[in-house]
């Protein structure tokens, strides 16, 4: 194995060991791979790990996860494969989880959680794994969205054996808090900006949650197929979506399919798919990926002039200057 594990507190963190509440590098399964790379868990205060990575998957990626009782919030920049939710006698399959870049993952686990994950190989997987154990949480004001968290609530992806898991786009102000806590985590600058920024995260999506209210109304059938029209348009950014289109395929009628997605997710399905669309294209320009013709096709629009204009009135600037401002 060539993946180089550091596990270290925060200089002002009162720890002197670091307690792992979620996967770990020491676990039989990266240790028997060829996985490549970096993986770092720093303790910021008792309650609060966060885990850094960047790795190039080796051979036979599959296996077990097991978690303290926590709150995990996941960036992931780069990301493929999928995990799954167990039932309680540790076999049963309850819900799978897709691993997609540009996302926030937030799972509620009041008990802890196992779960399988299987990530293809080769696969280039980078993001941050932010901890907070139960007291924590609930002393940061939060305790009571625990309660409201099932399949009802409209961030809701997977769900069982007490565990929630909620997905998220990720807004591009808090996607640039999240690039310079990965940052500073892999450089080791200032533990206390680190720690700062940390809390700025949580904050952020304690709030996220808040906003969100369950969908009560809609029926769970049409819940489900409501998420099922949301990750299609998310996973096919560039098709040309018509609602006869999207409702057929997801079997719903245009009506239901209007109703409830804005009911759900506080987009019309068009808003929803521009401001996807126009997520990606500022994560592929500013990452250096893709100029701003190539991004602008890659996500559904072929006149670029009319993608500017979108894009200046959504960030406040033009796509050619986010790829200006990239660093050479």
């Amino acid at each position: 194995m060539n993946l180089r594990v550091e596990q270290r507190a925060l200089a002002q963190s009162d720890q002197d060991d670091v307690v792992v509440l979620g996967p770990s590098p020491a676990d039989p399964t990266f240790s028997a791979t060829s996985t490549e790379g970096a993986y770092k868990i720093l303790g910021v205060r008792p309650g609060l790990t966060i885990s850094v990575f960047d790795m190039v998957i080796g051979a036979d990626f599959v296996g077990r996860f097991a978690t303290e009782p926590c709150v995990a919030i996941d960036f992931l920049f780069e990301a493929s494969g999928q995990g799954w939710l167990l039932g309680s006698d540790a076999e049963q399959r309850l819900s799978s989880i897709p691993y997609r870049p540009g996302r926030i993952y937030i799972m509620a686990a009041p008990q802890g959680s196992i779960g399988l994950y299987d990530v293809p190989i080769g696969t280039r997987f980078k993001g941050m794994d932010i901890r907070v154990d139960i007291g924590l949480w609930q002393k940061l004001g939060a305790g009571d969205l625990l309660s409201s968290l099932d399949e009802h609530h409209a961030l809701h992806m997977a769900s069982g054996n007490g565990t929630w898991v909620g997905v998220l786009p990720v807004p591009p102000d808090l996607l640039a808090v999240a690039r310079a806590l990965f940052d500073s985590a892999m450089v080791e600058s200032d533990d206390l900006a680190f720690e700062a920024r940390a809390l700025d995260i949580i904050n952020a999506s304690i709030a996220a949650m808040r906003r969100t209210q369950p969908a009560q109304t809609i029926p769970p059938r049409d819940r489900r197929l409501l998420q099922r029209a949301r990750d299609l348009l998310i996973e096919e950014l560039a098709r040309p979506w018509t609602l006869d289109e999207l409702a057929r395929e997801v079997g719903l009628t245009q009506k239901r399919l209007k109703s409830g997605f804005k009911s759900m997710y506080g987009f019309a399905v068009y808003a929803f798919l521009q401001e996807q669309r126009l997520l990606e294209a500022h994560r592929v320009i500013e990452s250096g990926e893709m100029n701003v013709t190539q991004a602008a096709i890659a996500v559904g629009y072929s006149n670029p002039s009319h993608f500017s204009q979108l894009f200046l009135r959504r960030f406040g600037m033009q796509p050619s200057r986010l790829l200006a401002a990239r660093p050479a």
